[in-house]
């Protein structure tokens, strides 16, 4: 009897010493909440923004009152009695079939794992209680074409996406609930939980007999198969339902679904089971490392922080379990953070993969910050590579602050919630210096007009800051190189007319492409000659288009991935660093970069606050080369110098082809042409482009259609260049003339209105090793530009002589304003030139009619009939009388 009795006493306290866990617990806890409602009272931006959330779903909550079924009719379940399946599998990673029969409707499996070109119609005209998985879709390509019905096994992604929406709004509807306490809204959100939660919980984990996900599927481990979908990185129903449990956890314990009292469970039992399934399988599938890592832990997180603790399951493991594994201890599946960070440059931030990938696992990876330090875990202070992982964002960032698009990323504006998570924290820590630099980030963001705190979602209102401190945001950066990306930026945001570029090597793997050596342009806020990225996914036919040389600006055949060279740059990136510390001159950024047989000078030439150029010199040791460029627009015409149109005549295709992708060129119009000529653009926003380029032997030009270029609004003047739109392109082919001694060389210009700053361009004949161009612009200022490839001294016109990789003397009304000479040893016209015995880069210029010099070392600088031998130095007054 005493044994017996022990053994109750024992129970007992173990009953007593697990206690609870307290909800809501990911974003906010009950403490917060009045901090949360006076933040919403107080913070224009927070007012606004549970406004927006509020209206965004009180219609549906409004609906649900007096036709309870609506919402859920929309679900996707298997609904039909009979076919309500248990269990169901996948052959060639597409749904195949199903068996079993659950006493309630059963959540819909996806049709496949690929996507398709089809988007869900709205909520309002999706079938009710819809027995087939047959979609009514949207078609990315042609928005305004009428709805089609996509068949269940061909439907992509638009069965999870429609489940995705309905928890979202069930999760906005529970936070509503949560602030307000008007239990319409519980109601609306607690009836889809459940709906979701029932249907979940007769389901098994997916089959794959034929291991076409690299695993069997179901429970056993291995393979990238998730519990809910066909690739667990996104597995995210339970992502959003755990956050609807989280706010309705009090309501959904009082309001248990009708089912559950049936067979004698309770919400939080069932809840258990179906969170630990996802978590489960998270754990045992998808990757190890890089972004599947990452985002596999990321659909996984939120369903541990809702769980209890170890003990209250029979397995014995809780919350604290498995976090343990995000945080500490790597296994055979996957890497916990310690691991993760190290995938980072400790130079640059910069994760390996391509600029979307590379953004998307840091803003993952700091909004848990936020969560786990509620757990009381601070990953951010054992792990400063985050904060500078976060900043990397600004050199890949355009100056309407869109992320350069290369690779495998859609590119659009930076996610900003990135810094609002660091704010967060250095607040709660008191990290001055932190709340500094994050804070500038926002507000360069908020300056720029890209970032609106009353955008926030509900996970904003509840961990935002409720201000951000006034700090102002200075940049100095005018080039960043990443040597593992083959990647440089550069940019001279000095005046209104803000002038960036982009130059990189191609590399195969990290979601990055075999691109081949290629350009990005950019003007008033857009890359207007772009790296296509409008593919709908890796499986679409046009990928091999969109993903490859054929959709950059670049030259074909050869070099398409592979190691680069830096040859000469400026403003210089030293090595150890990813943006430049120094800059020789306030009005010239160049590169030189060789790639296999290939080699590149871009220049970016400021001629005033208002106005600029580019200069494209590429060089290509084979005898046939094609140079294409792509650049948004309506419509492209050539003409000659005189402004005369080009005669084009209608091929039925290509002579003769370098790569696949050139089968996505359509309307394909050729000109047998070897002179200097102009091709024009035109977009909206009364924007024009315009691409001079020098004749040589052997030309022909064509003028081709290309694939749309971005799926993104917003990132082109008027969304020109989206589907269904194409994408006027220019291809110059040179055959039996070695583009090595006979380069293509260019000069390209973007202005608004009637009037081109650029007014002529005329080829200088140099040397074999050695491209000159001299470009005249509105205001009477003319230019002569250098590149060379060898250390030669070049005797040119009017006592003109240049040894090195780069030069550039400017006049204005006859008189020299400024030279550059760029990794080089001489540079003279007349009574005016800078000589060393070394190379170096070094400048003189003018500023208000005051000299200026700089030099990265000792050089004779001659003006007029003033000499001298100047150091090292770096925008220095000349005191010329």
């Amino acid at each position: 009897m005493k044994n017996i009795l022990l053994l109750i006493l024992v129970c007992l306290g173990n009953m007593w010493t697990l206690k609870a866990q307290e909800h809501p617990v990911i974003y906010a806890s009950a403490s917060d909440k009045a901090a949360i409602l006076q933040k919403i009272a107080d913070e224009e931006w927070a007012k606004e923004a549970f406004i927006k959330i509020r209206g965004n779903v009180e219609k549906y909550a409004d609906r649900h009152t007096a036709d309870p079924q609506w919402i859920i009719s929309r679900l996707a379940m298997y609904w039909k009695e009979g076919e309500r399946y248990t269990q169901c599998y996948l052959k060639n990673q597409n749904w195949d079939r199903g068996e079993g029969d659950a006493p309630v409707p059963t959540v819909r499996m996806p049709g496949m794992r690929t996507w398709n070109k089809y988007y869900n119609v709205p909520l309002e005209d999706r079938q009710p209680y819809n027995e087939t998985g047959d979609m009514l879709g949207l078609n990315r390509q042609n928005p305004s074409a009428p709805p089609v019905l996509v068949p269940y096994k061909e439907s992509g992604h638009m069965v999870r996406g429609n489940n995705v929406e309905i928890l979202t709004l069930a999760e906005n509807a529970a936070f509503v609930y949560w602030v307000t306490g008007e239990e319409k809204f519980a109601r609306f959100a607690a009836d889809i939980f459940n709906t979701w939660l029932i249907g979940t919980y007769y389901m098994n984990p997916i089959l794959d007999p034929e291991k076409s996900t690299g695993g069997t599927g179901g429970w056993e481990p291995g393979g990238i198969c998730g519990y809910y979908d066909y690739e667990q990185i996104h597995d995210d129903l339970a992502l959003h339902a755990a956050t609807v449990y989280d706010f309705l956890y009090d309501y959904l314990k009082a309001n248990p679904h009708v089912h559950l009292k049936e067979i004698g469970k309770e919400t939080k039992e069932v809840a258990g089971v179906v969170f630990k399934r996802f978590i489960d399988i998270g754990f045992i599938r998808g990757g190890k490392s890089g972004n599947w890592n990452v985002n596999g832990w990321n659909m996984i997180l939120r369903p541990i922080l809702v769980l209890e603790e170890n003990e209250a399951y029979p397995d014995r493991k809780g919350k604290d379990y498995y976090l343990h594994y995000l945080t500490n201890e790597s296994t055979i599946y996957h890497d916990a953070i310690p691991d993760m960070v190290k995938a980072y440059d400790p130079v640059t931030g910069l994760w390996p993969e391509s600029p979307g990938y590379s953004f998307g696992t840091i803003q993952m990876l700091l909004d848990w910050a936020i969560l786990l330090k509620r757990s009381g875990i601070d990953v951010i202070a054992d792990n400063p590579i985050l904060q500078k992982a976060a900043m990397a964002v600004f050199p890949w960032m355009d100056d309407a602050a869109n992320m350069v698009v290369f690779g495998d990323s859609r590119g659009g504006s930076a996610n900003f919630l990135t810094f609002e998570n660091l704010l967060t924290y250095y607040t709660q820590t008191a990290n001055k210096k932190g709340i500094e630099s994050t804070a500038a980030a926002l507000n360069k963001g908020l300056l720029l007009g890209k970032y609106d705190r009353s955008n926030a979602d509900w996970t904003g209102i509840c961990t935002y800051v409720p201000t951000i401190p006034l700090v102002k945001s200075e940049t100095s950066e005018r080039t960043s190189y990443s040597p593992h990306h083959r990647f440089i930026t550069m940019k001279n945001w000095t005046g209104p007319f803000k002038m960036m570029a982009a130059l990189y090597g191609g590399t195969d793997g990290y979601h990055l492409t075999a691109n081949g050596l290629a350009l990005q342009l950019y003007g008033y806020g857009y890359a207007l000659a772009p790296d296509a990225a409008a593919y709908e996914s890796y499986w679409s036919k046009d990928h091999v288009y969109h993903q490859s040389p054929v959709g950059a600006n670049t030259i074909l055949p050869g070099y398409s991935e592979g190691k680069i060279v830096i040859e000469a740059m400026e403003p210089m990136v030293e090595s150890g660093r990813f943006v430049n510390e120094k800059t020789l001159t306030p009005f010239l950024n160049f590169a030189d970069i060789s790639a296999g047989e290939k080699r590149r000078t871009v220049a970016l030439v400021r001629t005033s606050d208002s106005d600029g150029y580019y200069i494209d010199i590429f060089r290509s040791d084979l005898n046939d080369n094609d140079y294409l460029f792509h650049n948004v627009g309506t419509n492209l015409e050539v003409v000659d110098v005189r402004g005369n149109i080009l005669p084009f005549n209608q091929q039925d295709k290509f002579e003769r082809t370098y790569h696949a992708g050139y089968e996505w060129f359509t309307n394909i119009r050729k000109t047998e042409y070897d002179r200097n000529f102009i091709a024009s653009w035109t977009m909206p926003e009364n924007i024009t482009a315009r691409l001079w380029m020098t004749g040589e032997k052997g030309r022909q030009i064509y003028k081709v259609d290309a694939p749309a270029t971005t799926l993104n609004k917003g990132l082109t003047p008027g969304n020109v260049s989206m589907p269904p739109s194409v994408t006027p392109t220019l291809i110059v082919r040179q055959e039996d003339n070695n583009a090595k001694a006979h380069p293509f060389v260019s000069v390209y210009e973007a202005y608004k209105g009637d009037t081109p700053h650029v007014k002529q361009v005329t080829a200088m004949s140099v040397g074999e090793n050695c491209a000159g161009v001299k470009v005249l612009t509105g205001n009477k200022r003319e230019d002569y530009v250098f590149s060379a490839t060898d250390s030669q001294v070049y005797s040119l016109a009017s006592r003109t002589f240049f040894s090195g990789t780069f030069g550039l003397i400017s006049e204005v009304g006859g008189k020299i304003y400024s030279m550059y000479l760029g990794k080089g040893r001489l540079l003279q016209k007349g009574n005016y030139s800078l000589e060393a015995e070394q190379n170096v880069y070094a400048t003189i210029y003018q500023v208000d009619g005051i000299w200026f010099y700089s030099a990265t070392g000792p050089v004779k600088v001659k003006i007029g009939k003033m000499e001298r031998i100047l150091d090292e130095g770096y925008n220095k007054l000349l005191n010329i009388k």
